[in-house]
């Protein structure tokens, strides 16, 4: 195989489904005469407001189509990636502000964000802005591989898993009622995303300017895109190291495989005693490119 120097990529598979009624991860890409030009994840950040401010009925999944949406026209523009970010965030202020107007938003509400990658090819090699916790794999054409899946807010997500686990012990299973116990101490996590010494994500705010990464791959041989929920096939379920499951996904219909085998893995523990997590199931998504 090249090792992928000045080469453009090809999408190897790409996938994206629900864990309940509605999906709130998304994902996209662009393509141009000489390749793929820019492809994402998004995870929708799971709502803990009463009620959602806005019609769409899920304001994380309504946010990921509004992120979606610009992203198709923003990506494919000369521009670089804080450029892209700075672009994509004025208009989601615009989208809320116009999806908000005459409503009343209660206090202490909390406001929809996602999670976000986006590679894009650039005349020296790719590069990825990160803000979220969503999984960045990549395999060099030298044979080392990168990998970006840690997150500020890693620690709290475990602290929610080992309390979560306790009130399942006792009988706790329902994940609603777990959401609406927990919902104090996820609301002051919260309140640090896009702060100093918080964590990033995408919001209609100017503050998800902050703390956005960029990653610089040069020409990768090959790079997987996936949200939290994708990844769990490893950090949950150990079904794949990072390596095998690029290799896995750089198969054919790999991506599809791989979400298979996760779903099986979660049914096969639906009150998450074997494998200990926050929800029994999420939504997940994911994007392969290799080089063309």
């Amino acid at each position: 195989m090249s090792d992928g120097q000045g080469q453009g990529m090809r999408l190897a598979g790409a996938v994206t489904q629900g864990s309940g009624v509605v999906n709130e991860d998304g994902m996209g890409h662009i393509a141009g005469p000489e390749g793929l030009v820019a492809a994402w994840v998004l995870d929708g950040v799971t709502g803990i407001n009463d009620r959602p401010a806005i019609a769409a009925g899920s304001e994380a999944a309504w946010l990921v189509a509004r992120v979606h949406e610009r992203l198709a026209a923003l990506a494919a523009q000369d521009l670089d990636l804080a450029q892209i970010l700075a672009r994509l965030v004025d208009g989601l202020i615009a989208d809320w502000t116009a999806a908000t107007r005459d409503l009343d938003i209660p206090a202490g509400h909390d406001p929809p964000a996602a999670c976000l990658l986006l590679a894009k090819r650039h005349a020296d090699g790719w590069k990825v802005l990160r803000l979220g916790d969503s999984c960045l794999l990549v395999r060099q054409g030298t044979g080392d591989h990168l990998a970006m899946k840690a997150s500020p807010n890693t620690a709290f997500d475990q602290w929610l898993t080992r309390e979560a686990t306790k009130r399942r012990a006792a009988g706790q299973h329902d994940v609603k009622t777990l959401l609406a116990d927990f919902r104090p101490q996820i609301a002051a996590g919260r309140r640090k995303r896009n702060q100093p010494g918080g964590y990033s994500v995408v919001e209609a705010d100017r503050a998800a300017l902050r703390l956005a990464e960029v990653i610089d791959l040069g020409w990768p041989q090959a790079m997987l895109l996936c949200t939290d929920g994708f990844y769990r096939a490893v950090d949950h379920y150990g079904l794949y190291d990072d390596d095998d499951l690029v290799r896995a996904c750089a198969e054919p219909d790999g991506v599809d495989k791989v979400l298979a085998q996760l779903r099986a893995a979660e049914a096969a523990d639906p009150h998450c005693l074997a494998h200990p997590r926050f929800k029994p199931a999420d939504d997940a998504t994911a994007v392969m490119l290799v080089s063309a």
